[in-house]
């Protein structure tokens, strides 16, 4: 009988050590990153812990019922109970969520901010030259060639006057005689019509252009050819956009006959 109850004893035990025995438990971390930074792995049941390497591979010790909890500063907390399954597995796929901080809504003066920069930017009033009560012009800058152009012919306050007073620019009458007001009027004009022409191809996709028969690499000389008559350049404000979707489709086929 006393053999009997030692035999029990010892079952019992042997049978108790070996649910209690430890499971050295392998595994894998995906994040939306290639390279994995050290992720805190720790099974809260057993108080123990280990971390992953580059690829994301980790190792630990687990029982069945442990709850594993992955930390980090970028990803969201995530815990994993382990079961009879992951054990008889051996391997654990962990997949973890970006973290997204949200900004509580700010309140700055008398600017209301949400924390989403996409529509807090339309919300902040900026101030203009007029705002600030210094003189603004509505005029468009000058060109650097229009601004060349004005030096070169315009009149200056030294120098000598006519009989009937008016001031004369002696570099103004120098420019026009060698030819350099001349050279900067058509470097204007080309510089004009060479932004026409940057409106003319931006106005429509490139595939519409093809579309004609056009080649993607002469787009820009069909519209040079097409801004040769005047019409075009009535037709480039966004309001015209269906006149010159036609006056281009009626412009390719000479363009293909006679250019290409």
């Amino acid at each position: 009988m006393k053999k009997s109850l030692t035999f029990i004893l010892l079952l019992i035990c042997s049978l108790s050590s070996m649910a209690q025995e430890k499971t050295l438990l392998q595994g894998k971390i995906l994040t939306p990153e290639e390279e994995i930074s050290a992720i805190n792995i720790i099974n809260l049941t057993s108080k123990t812990g280990t971390t992953n390497n580059a690829s994301g591979e980790f190792e630990i010790e687990v029982e069945v019922n442990d709850t594993l909890l992955f930390s980090s500063v970028q990803y969201e907390l995530r815990e994993i109970v382990i079961t009879n399954e992951v054990l008889k597995k051996a391997f654990l796929t962990v997949l973890l969520v970006e973290k997204i901080d949200e900004l509580n809504e700010v309140s700055i003066s008398d600017i209301d901010l949400s924390g989403n920069l996409a529509t807090d930017i339309e919300n902040i009033p900026t101030l203009t030259q007029a705002d600030l009560g210094f003189p603004m012009s509505d005029r468009p800058r000058p060109t650097s060639i229009e601004r060349k152009l004005k030096t070169a012919s315009n009149l200056s306050t030294s120098s000598p006057q006519t009989p009937a007073g008016a001031k004369v620019s002696l570099d103004g009458i120098l420019n026009s005689i060698n030819g350099k007001t001349a050279m900067l009027q058509k470097a204007a004009a080309n510089e004009d019509l060479s932004q026409a022409v940057d409106a003319g191809v931006a106005a429509l996709p490139l595939s519409f252009f093809t579309d004609l028969g056009i080649p993607e690499d002469r787009i820009r000389d069909f519209v040079y050819f097409c801004a040769e008559n005047r019409r075009f350049y009535t037709l480039l404000p966004e309001a015209k956009r269906f006149e010159l979707v036609e006056f281009y489709q009626a412009k390719a086929p000479e363009f293909i006959k006679e250019r290409l």
